[in-house]
């Protein structure tokens, strides 16, 4: 039985491409993509308020093969980047901390990696939102956006 699980959260760095080569024997390896994608979770505060959780974000390994890998390489995409990823759980992989504490992650065979379109533009609506002077934004000493009476004709 396999359980297909998604994953959202940021690339903690630019994904790394191995493209399909032989080997010493002649054997072909097929072209690999991997990427390291942190997961952020919310978590709501004794405030009530939503908070990123204190425990930081959960690491997955993401890795693509064959035709998938060399299509992601084109997708071009890079740290930061909000990503979505669905696959099949592969094992779980034993690393050091930066501090040198040992941990462990996840590890996802990807049948899809995409762009997190929500997440891209709630960022860039943030950003426009940012630079737009304080008297002109939504909200600000005047009527709601839609409200404005109708030209009386």
């Amino acid at each position: 039985m396999k359980a297909m699980l998604a994953v959202h959260g940021n690339l903690a760095a630019n994904p790394r491409f191995w493209p399909e080569r032989k080997d010493e024997d002649g054997h072909v390896l097929q072209a690999r993509w991997t990427a390291v994608v942190i997961e952020t979770r919310r978590v709501r505060g004794a405030d009530g308020e939503w908070r990123d959780d204190p425990d930081g974000g959960i690491p997955v390994t993401v890795t693509a093969y064959g035709a998938r890998a060399m299509t992601l390489d084109r997708c071009d995409m890079h740290c930061g980047d909000p990503v979505v990823a669905v696959g099949e759980q592969a094992a779980t992989e034993a690393y050091a901390t930066r501090d040198g504490e040992p941990a462990a992650r996840m590890c996802l065979t990807a049948l899809a990696v995409c762009y997190d379109t929500i997440m891209m533009r709630r960022h860039a609506e943030h950003v426009a939102q940012r630079s737009t002077p304080l008297e002109r934004r939504d909200g600000a000493d005047g009527p709601a956006r839609g409200t404005e009476d109708a030209d009386a004709s």
